[in-house]
């Protein structure tokens, strides 16, 4: 009897099969439970974007003393926030979205390179307006910034 040169195309066909549930099962591990990056189904309070905004208020008035405390609250309490609002937004009103995610770009410019004092607080006005108009456009009410 002769035997078979190479491996068995069974063999073969059942490791290879092993191999891709394999990796289908440590894709799905890794994104199960995850929302989608784009946020779709996403549910985010109206609290949660008020929130957003009353940090964005509190970024703008450390800006006028801190910039850089500023720009440290604007990444780590505002930024991300910032998305959903626009993810949101963009549902109803898509160029208010794109406004005020241009705003956005915008403070960021200022705060990645270090621009004055003055150009900041100028793109962060500009950004409350954009954002307040965006929770305008989902029905989302702001009291407005408070002076200090």
């Amino acid at each position: 009897m002769a035997s078979p040169q190479g491996p068995r195309p069974w063999l073969l066909i059942v490791l290879v099969g092993l191999g891709l549930s394999g990796v289908g099962l440590a894709v799905y591990s890794q994104t199960a439970g995850k929302p989608d990056p784009a946020g779709a189904g996403v549910q985010t309070s109206d609290e949660v974007l008020q929130a957003a905004y009353t940090d964005l208020c509190e970024t703008h008035s450390l800006a006028g003393g801190d910039v850089e405390e500023a720009r440290r609250q604007f990444y780590g309490r505002v930024h991300s926030p910032l998305h959903d609002i626009a993810r949101k937004a963009e549902e109803a009103d898509r160029a208010v979205a794109a406004r005020m995610l241009e705003a956005k770009s915008d403070v960021e410019r200022s705060f990645n390179t270090s621009a004055p004092a003055d150009a900041t607080m100028a793109a962060l006005d500009r950004l409350l307006t954009r954002t307040a108009e965006a929770l305008n456009s989902i029905e989302v009410t702001t009291s407005g910034c408070k002076s200090t």
